[in-house]
């Protein structure tokens, strides 16, 4: 690594210990000849070890003393053009001091190869700077009380003090100019250099005074005339004098002195500018006392193998090997510092040139040695301390006659005081980094070139680059922090088209947005951001639930997916590794206001905004805002350029992409439920979402698809994509969804489930119709088996199955582990005929049937239809007188019927004695007892008389009880006592209806006990009102497939319960078998 400069370079001590004052640069030539100049200049030693030997100075003293002595030809009249380093004033006070003092002068031979063409004694020499001259008051001498109020009459003061102004009293006093004559006299043959500095200056003050018909300027040129035509004829005289720039203040006298010694045809010699080498030699011997020449070639090499290996855009030549030797010459100075400070803004006509640059390079210099800790291997332009120094910022403003490119500084550079400029701002995270302050490199760099007016205003890219690149500092923060500058710099203009960077006087477009921001407050701008964060994250996937502040938001149901997003002014967190928020665990485990404990957990996901990226997300809205609010008023359009028009309009994109991408990585910290007591022992499992930036945001309208692929990614959402995913096995569900000990449950409750256990994955909407598919395969495989309403699906190994098409997640349809429900029985019609005794010829016939399972049921006698609305189970008495078919057709609803027929026989006979037979041949000889049997009275009356029944007629089996009542109090007390039948699985039917209080209900009913048992509230509910009025039909029915013993244990107890509770009238009606 390259030496710093505080190693390699030494600055003299009234640059370093600060004593720097503005007399050392304001070289004037009369506090030198009066003696009263500092010692930098009053002090021949100390002057001219300051000065450097340029080419400019050495011919000066050439040219001179070689005329003087007669040595050498040399010219009689000599101009300076300004030149850097010395300057036209500093050449002129070298030359008078040798006048004063000759050769004695020690090290002066650093200025001339012939140090013998200057004489060891004094020579006659007149200073007079043009600056000094007074046309109306003069020039006081307080030695004398003399006042010279002409060009003549001070030189001859001079020259020859009291006696020599004496010559030239007369003409100094009236103003016209002298003849050579009398400055012969003067001279009086002795070797003479008179010096003119500023002589335009001179002649414009010198136009206000008249003399005869004529002014005072013609006559000083008559004497310069005099003057030049006397030392080209004499080897004894010597005019140097200076002209202002045709660029400067007094160009116009500066062209008419040049027009009139070019149309006199009168011979001078003119000596140049300094060259680049001896500028950078004339700043290093003024500034420094040593420079490592050995640390300049090693900066040289260092920085031109740097600009050779870079692989960004930079000037022309700076790959060349002379610019290597640029960097030498100007070393420990960088020769773009050189080439800003004596070039560029040493056109600015207030700079003062020399003075200007050289109070620069000194302040620079003074600046960095306060802290010799940092590594500085050249000294860059970046490292002009501006806004930093209140001196170098009043030189470059102020002085300049610049004062409102204090603006852009204290704005955006450097803020002594109050609000922190942009590039302070942003050093700081370059600092925490552990980078140099890049933006305010780049800042100083831009500004310093934005100095000057017109198309030279500001750098290039190529340019800014090459200005600070350096050995072993990464390049790459020249994009990035001219970037992050310009998009919030008050004053700093960027063309994106010709690179060139500039700081301008008026503000830019960032000043105009700042100035609106501070009119937005942050209440608004949250409120705002509210309504993008729910438009951004809208439902869709998942049901938004916005800014729940307690559990009663958020209601326990199944269904949907809820997002719950907390509002920023809830809640917030800081870190990936913060537990859920006391707010999220409360919603998470509790519903309502009660704190009942929530059953529908594992459907809830929870957005909490990260309190950092949150302050981002205002402050980018509060902008956004603000430019809105421009835009939206025509006032304040009707103020701006169409530019900045424009810059808004850009800006308003890029901002709403910006607060978009900041409120998405605001929101990134997802909590979903999980079984995991290690990670997440709450059961809510921290998630943080990935960042977002433009290109994971750009063109997406809403952000849930982020956090349902982020679900997937953890395993939360089964990771296939919604059209490839397979359905769930149904070994999956056996063991993983379907809880243990339950044998039998809804699909309802098998879909909830998935909402209730935080173990299983989330159904979302595109998983449903895969798990419809999955209920029917298990039911096609035989892992379960289905119910609906009466209807089962068994899966048996004889025949295949065919589940319901469409299966609804529902209580109606209830799955059964395997072996619960037994296989569906055959479709049976139970059909019996009994012909009852008669004497007519017209036989009543009583037609019973059971149609377990059927919808309705229709009679047909012969052909012709009696009813189709009959009940499953149900009974109807016709009347034969022949030989009659009776068929019943149950109708058990989609298309699926069954039917069944019976025929009852009659016989005709000569006997008195008949016996009519029921679907048989028997002879009238048969005498057929009746299988059905009925009773009516009490219950002990009724089974006393089935008992005797049995007993007389050898019955042996009871297959069935009907026990019917009709009563409104027999209703009440028979429902009473069906419980304690229930062990004999008894069915239902029931007829009831009901008008209470302006309600009306009809209600019939056939089936288990169980269903019926739902209905029994309700019904009593109604009959339990006042003035109710109801009209009742009971039957329950108890089967026995293999019948019961008349009197044995089972028919006891039947007996039994049914008179603990008696009704007052009871319907039996038994089926028996003899």
């Amino acid at each position: 690594m390259l030496r710093s400069i505080f190693e390699t370079c030494s600055p003299r001590r009234e640059i370093q210990s600060g004593e720097l004052t503005e007399t050392i640069f304001a070289a004037k030539i009369r506090p030198v000849v009066e003696g009263t100049a500092p010692s930098v200049y009053q002090d021949a030693n100390q002057f001219f070890a300051n000065t450097f030997p340029t080419d400019g100075i050495k011919t000066l003293i050439r040219e001179v003393f070689a005329r003087l002595t007669g040595n050498e030809e040399g010219s009689s009249v000599i101009r300076l053009e300004t030149s850097f380093g010395g300057g036209k004033t500093h050449d002129a006070i070298a030359l008078w001091h040798i006048c004063q003092q000759g050769r004695n002068i020690p090290e002066l031979d650093r200025f001339t190869d012939h140090l013998k063409i200057i004489p060891d004694y004094a020579t006659q020499v007149a200073a007079i700077d043009g600056r000094d001259l007074d046309p109306i008051n003069g020039i006081y001498h307080k030695d004398t009380g003399i006042t010279t109020y002409t060009l003549w009459g001070e030189i001859a003061y001079q020259i020859g003090g009291v006696r020599g102004y004496d010559l030239l009293k007369g003409s100094d006093e009236s103003g016209i100019s002298p003849g050579t004559s009398v400055i012969e006299r003067l001279v009086d043959n002795h070797p003479t250099v008179i010096i003119l500095d500023e002589i335009a200056r001179y002649l414009r003050s010198a136009k206000a005074r008249t003399v005869g018909n004529s002014d005072l300027a013609r006559q000083v040129v008559s004497f310069l005339f005099s003057l030049m035509d006397l030392a080209a004829a004499s080897n004894q005289v010597i005019f140097v004098y200076s002209l202002a720039s045709a660029s400067d203040t007094f160009s116009e006298e500066t062209s008419e002195l040049n027009e009139l010694v070019r149309a006199s045809a009168r011979q001078e010699r003119v000596l140049s500018p300094s060259t680049d080498i001896e500028i950078y030699n004339i700043v290093k011997q003024r500034v420094f006392e040593t420079v490592s020449t050995e640390a300049a070639q090693e900066a040289a090499k260092a920085y031109l193998n740097c600009y050779r290996g870079a692989r960004i855009d930079l000037p022309d030549g700076c790959k060349e090997a002379s610019y290597a030797e640029a960097i030498e010459n100007s070393y420990p100075f960088h020769p773009e510092l050189f080439r800003l400070l004596t070039q560029k803004i040493a056109s600015i006509p207030e700079f003062q040139r020399t003075r200007g640059a050289l109070r620069l390079f000194a302040l620079v210099v003074q600046h960095l040695w306060q802290d010799t800790a940092q590594w500085v291997p050249l000294i860059h332009t970046h490292h002009l301390p501006v806004g930093l120094n209140p001196k170098v910022t009043n030189e470059l403003t102020s002085r300049l006659q610049r004062p409102l490119m204090r603006n852009p500084v204290q704005a955006d550079i450097y803020n002594p005081s109050g609000r922190q400029a942009y590039a302070q701002i942003q050093d700081e995270q370059w600092r925490i980094a552990d980078k140099p302050p890049f933006t305010t490199w780049v800042a100083r760099s831009i500004f310093l070139h934005s100095l000057t007016q017109g198309i030279s205003s500001g750098i290039r890219r190529a340019e800014l680059n090459l200005s600070l690149l350096t050995p072993h500092v990464e390049i790459s923060f020249v994009d990035e922090a001219l970037t992050r500058l310009a998009s919030v710099a008050w004053y700093l203009e960027v063309d994106p088209v010709t690179t060139i960077a500039r700081f301008k006087e008026e503000p830019s477009i960032n000043k105009i947005i700042t100035e609106e921001k501070e009119q937005v407050g942050k209440v608004e701008a949250k409120e705002n951001l509210r309504s993008r964060r729910d438009s951004i994250f809208a439902s869709k996937q998942f049901q938004l639930i916005s800014s729940p502040d307690s559990p009663a938001d958020v209601d326990d149901v199944a269904t949907p997916i809820a997002l719950c997003i907390i509002d920023f002014d809830e809640e917030s967190i800081t870190s990936s590794q913060d537990s859920p928020p006391l707010l999220v665990e409360n919603i998470f485990n509790k519903t309502g206001e009660s704190g009942s404990f929530r059953t529908y957990r594992n459907r809830l996901l929870f957005l909490v905004a990260n309190k950092q990226q949150l302050e981002q997300a205002i402050n980018l809205n509060r902008e956004h805002i603000a430019i809105q609010n421009i835009l939206n008023s025509p006032n304040r359009l009707e103020d701006i350029s169409e530019n900045q028009k424009k810059q808004l309009k850009e800006k308003n994109g890029k901002l709403d992409l910006d607060v978009r991408i900041a409120l998405t990585n605001t929101y990134r910290h997802l909590f979903y439920p999980t079984k995991d007591e290690v990670k997440a022992p709450q059961g809510l499992m921290h998630y943080t979402l990935p960042a977002n930036d433009s290109s994971t945001v750009k063109g997406k309208s809403n952000q849930q698809e982020v956090i349902l692929k982020a679900l997937r990614d953890c395993g939360k959402i089964r990771a296939e994509l919604e059209n490839d995913a397979k359905p769930f096995a149904p070994a999956y569900i056996l063991q993983k969804v379907w809880p243990k000990g339950i044998e039998h449950w809804s699909t309802k409750n098998l879909k909830e489930q998935f909402a209730k256990n935080i173990a299983l994955n989330l159904l979302i909407e595109a998983e449903v119709p895969k798990l419809r598919t999955t209920i029917r395969r298990g039911i096609m495989e035989g892992q379960w088996d289905l119910k609906v309403g009466e209807k089962v699906y068994i899966k048996t190994n004889n025949a295949a199955i065919s589940p319901p098409e469409n299966i609804e997640f529902s209580e109606r349809m209830v799955l059964y582990r395997r072996g619960i429900l037994e296989p569906p029985q055959p479709k049976e019609i139970d059909l019996n005929l009994q012909l009852m005794p008669a004497s007519t010829p017209q036989k009543p016939v009583r037609v019973r049937w059971k149609a377990k399972g059927a919808l309705r049921v229709s009679l047909y006698q012969g052909e012709q239809l009696i009813r189709d609305d009959f009940r499953p189970s149900d009974e109807y008495e016709a009347e034969v007188q022949e030989t009659t078919r009776f068929r019943v057709v149950a109708d058990y609803g989609e298309g699926e019927t069954l039917e069944k027929e019976e025929t009852v026989t009659l016989y005709s006979t000569k006997t008195t004695s008949s016996s009519p037979t029921v679907g048989t041949n028997q002879t009238i000889f048969d005498v057929q007892k009746p299988t059905f049997l009925e009773f009516q009275g009490t219950p002990k009356a009724v089974f006393n008389q089935l008992r005797d029944r049995a007993d007389d007629e050898k019955i042996q089996l009871i297959k069935r009880f009907e026990l019917s009542v009709s009563q409104l109090m027999d209703y009440r007390k028979l429902v009473t006592g069906i419980g304690l039948l229930s062990r004999f699985n008894p069915e239902i039917e029931q007829t009831v209806t009901i008008q209470a209080g302006g309600q009306f209900l009809r209600l019939e009913y056939q089936g288990e006990y169980k269903g019926f048992q739902g209905f029994v509230n309700n019904i009593n509910t109604l009959l339990n009102q006042p003035n109710a009025t109801a009209d009742v039909n009971l039957k329950v029915i108890l089967e026995f497939e293999q019948g019961i013993i008349p009197k044995g244990n089972d028919f006891h107890t039947i007996e039994q319960n049914l008179t603990r509770n008696p009704v007052e009238r009871l319907d039996l009606g038994v089926n028996v078998e003899y």
